[in-house]
């Protein structure tokens, strides 16, 4: 499970901050016109901290492996019922009631609220409540698209985080998320996920030009956003790198070689200099 930072580099830094120093905040507001990376976000952070490791989501512990399958006992999600418009005050006094019951699982509880900005003033004020001293192993994350729909107290309760509406052929693109993964995984120094993150696109020469340009803006989006990391100098090397491999597209290369010589440059590169 990866946040898709295409967009949203300020945002990201700032959760992987957040999980590095093991700091997330009890109460979250994500604002955004784009529901899917608002979710992805919120989703990336419940398994962050149910998974609790300075890593965190590690993805390969079983809290994690739990939470990408929407089943881990301690995240809880709510949202609008069937056939309303908004949430109701008895649905935030349920999950009030639940945020005081101790974690099943993990060391955290996640109590996840869609739309939350449909709750009403009477809503709002029972959450209220419970943001207002929260039980220390209960965390809050509300999604929303009208950060004007909270009332301030609320707000001054949260940590607010905006995801913003990015270009539909990025955020469409399976190259893009495709080179997100690539890129994590090349961080984490695991050769065996970077080569199985490039499968898909190693059948055909146009796809694979699609995921070098991607990959391309990828890490340059990740210089920028945090150029004094002690990664940002090896980025920028194998950034340069990656001129060379679009020029190999232009020839016959076989594309399994070519994304094994790929993989291989860039764990070079990254992990040499770093």
């Amino acid at each position: 499970m990866i946040f898709p930072q295409i967009g949203n580099e300020k945002t990201a830094y700032t959760v992987k901050n957040f999980i590095k120093e093991k700091r997330i905040p009890h109460a979250i507001l994500i604002v955004g016109d784009n529901g899917a990376q608002k979710q992805g976000l919120a989703d990336f952070l419940a398994q962050a901290i149910v998974c609790g490791k300075s890593d965190a989501p590690c993805n390969v512990c079983d809290n994690c492996r739990t939470a990408k399958t929407k089943n881990h006992p301690d995240i809880t999600s709510i949202g609008p019922e069937d056939n309303k418009k908004s949430i109701a005050v008895d649905q935030v006094r349920e999950l009030r009631k639940e945020a005081f019951i101790k974690p099943h699982k993990a060391e955290k509880r996640v109590f996840i609220i869609d739309k939350a900005d449909t709750m009403n003033a009477a809503s709002q004020n029972a959450l209220l409540k419970v943001l207002e001293e929260p039980p220390e192993s209960v965390m809050f994350v509300l999604v929303a698209e009208n950060k004007a729909a909270f009332l301030d107290t609320i707000i001054s309760r949260c940590v607010v985080l905006n995801v913003t509406a990015v270009d539909e052929n990025k955020q469409n693109t399976k190259a893009f998320l495709a080179a997100e993964e690539f890129l994590k995984y090349l961080m984490d120094n695991d050769q065996y996920n970077m080569l199985i993150t490039t499968n898909a696109f190693s059948k055909k020469r146009v796809d694979s030009d699609n995921f070098i340009k991607a990959l391309k803006t990828v890490v340059s989006d990740r210089i920028k956003a945090d150029p004094k990391s002690h990664f940002a100098k090896p980025l920028l090397a194998f950034y340069n790198e990656i001129f060379e491999y679009e020029q190999q597209l232009l020839t016959n290369i076989n594309l399994n070689l070519f994304y094994s010589n790929l993989v291989c440059s860039a764990i070079q590169i990254i992990w040499r200099n770093k």
